[in-house]
């Protein structure tokens, strides 16, 4: 493969994704300054319902519930639980797959066994939520100042209508959106992206795999670290073909969250590796306890 073949599609997914983080952060933005004493009662006061907001957009196929959660987490309406819930239920583009798997012949991957494991991710995202903020508020876990939206007081939002359209796209999508955040995002998918396609043309994660079979859940958490789909496939096909266990499924499930926690990489570094080292420790040990039951 030359080079030019190996770096479009990462310029193509690289485009795809900010446009639609970009989107999304509009859409955020406009329905915060419309809705601004509902969202804030209902949302950013009670934590309970970030868990169950989150678990929902990240029990969307694909990554664009959690590009959502994503969008509200910078937007500092969402918390360090409610991005937990969202990414511990995501379950990226390997949704579309999983699902497809059940029309493959013999395959073990069954009608009831996929309604067990969503219905798993979501329990466990709302429980890893939880925990979570539990956990933060215990250590006093310390995160990036949220980047909140600002609504101009003198300017009436009681309609959408009402909403000057050359005032909001000047402030909040030239000013806020696309020169404070869109670059950042844009940086920081791009080298992700090509890191990821680095060591997945350097090593064979397949083989790596099946070849230690004994550190499967262990492999199945480090694998779903990476922010891609293609090594978590691996995991689909070997439990489609009935050669793992459920618990080691669960575990890289629990752990990957496709490409949706790309977008947080370039509004905080740190905050990504704060919520991804909780993921991974969630996941370790759900995979095990589910293990020692003999599933």
């Amino acid at each position: 493969m030359s080079f030019i073949d190996w770096i479009i599609p990462i310029l193509f997914q690289t485009v795809i994704i900010t446009v639609i983080v970009f989107v999304l952060l509009v859409i955020v933005e406009l329905l915060y300054i419309r809705f601004t004493p509902a969202i804030e009662n209902k949302l950013v006061k009670r934590r309970g319902m970030q868990y169950l907001f989150g678990a929902i957009l990240g029990s969307i196929p694909g990554c664009s519930g959690a590009f959502a959660m994503d969008a509200f987490y910078m937007a500092g309406l969402v918390g360090f639980g409610g991005i937990v819930s969202a990414m511990v239920t995501t379950f990226g583009d390997e949704a579309f797959v999983i699902i497809a798997q059940m029309a493959i012949p013999n395959s073990a991957i069954t009608y009831q066994k996929l309604v067990v494991l969503f219905i798993s991710l979501f329990a466990l995202g709302i429980i890893a939520g939880f925990l979570a903020d539990k956990y933060a508020d215990l250590v006093k876990l310390k995160f990036c100042k949220r980047c909140k939206i600002y609504k101009h007081k003198n300017i009436d939002t009681t309609a959408i209508s009402h909403i000057s359209i050359k005032h909001f796209f000047k402030e909040h999508i030239i000013n806020h959106i696309l020169k404070k955040h869109i670059p950042n995002i844009v940086i920081w998918l791009f080298a992700s992206l090509i890191v990821v396609g680095v060591l997945n043309r350097t090593f064979n994660m397949e083989t790596i795999i099946t070849h230690n079979k004994f550190f499967l859940i262990l492999a199945a958490a480090v694998i779903g670290i990476l922010p891609l789909s293609g090594p978590n496939m691996v995991f689909i096909s070997m439990y489609a073909q009935g050669i793992l266990p459920f618990s080691v499924l669960l575990t890289n499930s629990i752990v990957q969250d496709g490409h949706g926690l790309l977008p947080i990489l370039g509004f905080s570094v740190e905050d990504s590796v704060k919520i991804k080292v909780f993921n991974l420790a969630f996941g370790l040990i759900i995979g095990f306890a589910v293990a020692i039951f003999g599933f």
